[in-house]
């Protein structure tokens, strides 16, 4: 079984019902999970081939409902397990996914107001690149890979370190990419709000997504609520929880 690689749908599948160090419930509905922490909750649900993918570009949106930020992201897998590589001008869905997410990141920069928080990235738009394993050592942990923002993606492709591929092609891989965010970073970031949209732009934008959920293509729905205590607070609770 560990010789056969994974597929990108499992991948997805897998990531909606993990998340380390949350307890984690069913719910009333087939699609959905409730991850609980500290008295935060974490619903996901698994809308897999639904209408988002085709209109907004991704297959897994995070929305972290206390401090109002959406992120969308979009997962590819590697070609190998051992030493492998994503190589985007051979992937014949990407370009139209880069012009949908392009779409929705001017989306979200149009109806921006003066009332949103500062985030580090305000883009929505985020790519996972994915390991294909299909066993893991641990199951409580996300499929292992590497995060972008749209904008760093397509700044990599234009990375001279990146085309040493077939025939020169881009690749990307652990052993060329010169930076990305882990399972760990991606998410520390998403669930304290220094990433995604906000303001205005989260509420049309969620809008948005709740309308594409009730259609019928790839759409993974992940939201964050509840009181959410200081940061210092919530460092202190992990080191005891260590």
């Amino acid at each position: 079984m560990a010789a056969q690689p994974a597929l990108e749908d499992h991948l997805i599948a897998h990531d909606t019902h993990t998340m380390r160090g949350m307890l984690s419930n069913a719910t009333d509905h087939v699609a959905w999970r409730e991850f609980r922490e500290h008295g935060r909750t974490l619903l996901v649900g698994n809308a897999n081939r639904a209408t988002a993918e085709r209109l907004l570009g991704c297959d897994v949106i995070f929305y972290n409902v206390s401090r109002n930020s959406m992120v969308l992201i979009q997962y590819k897998k590697l070609d190998a397990e051992k030493g492998g590589f994503y190589y985007p001008n051979s992937d014949r869905n990407l370009a139209k996914e880069l012009q949908r997410m392009r779409a929705l990141d001017r989306y979200a920069a149009s109806v921006t107001d003066g009332s949103r928080e500062q985030r580090l990235d305000a883009n929505p738009s985020w790519i996972k690149l994915c390991h294909p394993r299909s066993v893991l050592p641990h199951t409580s942990e996300m499929i292992y890979g590497m995060y972008f923002s749209r904008l760093q993606f397509e700044s990599l492709r234009q990375d001279a370190r990146l085309k040493d591929g077939r025939n020169s092609a881009v690749r990307f891989g652990y052993k060329n990419v010169p930076g990305y965010l882990d399972n760990t970073l991606f998410t520390r970031l998403a669930e304290t709000g220094q990433i995604g949209t906000s303001g205005t732009s989260s509420d049309l934008v969620r809008q948005q997504v709740f309308r594409t959920f009730r259609g019928q293509r790839d759409l993974v729905l992940a939201a964050l609520y509840g009181d959410e205590p200081p940061q210092s607070e919530r460092n202190a609770i992990r080191r005891v929880g260590r």
